[in-house]
């Protein structure tokens, strides 16, 4: 029985240490000591990233118009009643779906979007939501830099006019700092966007935890962009029936990333400023 009872003692304590450290579990635990907490919801082959401090949050997409339940559900459940950024990447219905549910029902401080429209219904419908609650979005045309308490963020915008890739390339790219931690939302970025990101000086391409351009899709420079984010941990956002490419699966594998698929349930990551800590749901 001594035996036993030590085992089971070295057992505790060795899983304490675990989860101590960091890494991979089944959900993140219900009170956490660290400050800064991203959510990337699991809304099929789209985009909604929730990004909370002790204070503020930003919304980074919509995902989907039948998925904005999803988003409203967790606001709801942690006592969020206000958001102090909505940043719409850019018009695809897969990030901007559910923005018109988002600016009916949740207080939004400032709404920052790229500077073009479209003629989708997705998009019209957030416009007419947008005059019925007589509220202005910010265009974002220069590098725009704002703080999320302690998180320092800088959207880099488009640099063209126009892209043979009419929405997707239109991408705004979220760059932030928390600490001695990076992250990169690249959007939908596709060919000309990354080469952008590839010869820009605003900031140092390299950070952590990368969100994945395109939702997974291979571009003719993506090894080269993704060998220069060199990130340690990187989300797809993906279904099961439109997942990432192989490709760039295997270009992360190559660079000992650890990826994360929200066609596998949502993924939280919680940072201290010096660890990252990773569940998927």
């Amino acid at each position: 029985m001594k035996r036993q009872s030590l085992f089971w003692k070295t057992a505790a304590v060795f899983l304490a240490l675990v989860l101590l450290l960091g890494g991979c579990g089944e959900k993140p635990p219900a009170e956490t000591q660290d400050p800064l907490k991203i959510t990337f919801f699991d809304v099929g082959k789209g985009d909604a990233i929730l990004i909370e401090t002790e204070k503020a949050c930003m919304l980074i997409d919509t995902g989907y118009d039948d998925t904005a339940q999803v988003i409203l559900d967790y606001l709801r459940q942690q006592g969020r009643e206000r958001l102090d950024y909505l940043v719409l990447t850019h018009f695809d219905k897969d990030h901007v779906g559910g923005a018109d549910q988002i600016l009916g029902a949740v207080e939004t401080e400032r709404i920052l979007q790229p500077d073009y429209a479209s003629d989708s219904q997705q998009y019209l419908e957030y416009e007419s939501t947008l005059k019925e609650t007589d509220r202005q979005p910010e265009l974002v045309t220069k590098p725009l830099k704002f703080s999320l308490e302690e998180a320092e963020c800088l959207i880099y915008p488009p640099e063209q006019q126009e892209y043979e890739e009419e929405d997707n390339d239109f991408s705004l790219v979220i760059s932030m700092t928390y600490k001695e931690r990076r992250f990169l939302f690249a959007g939908d970025s596709e060919r000309e966007r990354l080469e952008e990101l590839l010869n820009q000086t605003e900031f140092d391409l390299r950070h952590d935890l990368l969100k994945v351009p395109h939702h997974g899709r291979k571009e003719k420079n993506s090894e080269e962009f993704l060998k220069a984010v060199s990130p340690e941990i990187a989300v797809i956002t993906c279904s099961s029936e439109r997942p990432a490419d192989d490709k760039v699966l295997n270009i992360l594998k190559s660079l000992d990333t650890n990826t994360y698929l929200t066609s596998e349930g949502t993924i939280t990551c919680l940072s201290d400023g010096k660890e990252l800590k990773i569940w998927q749901e």
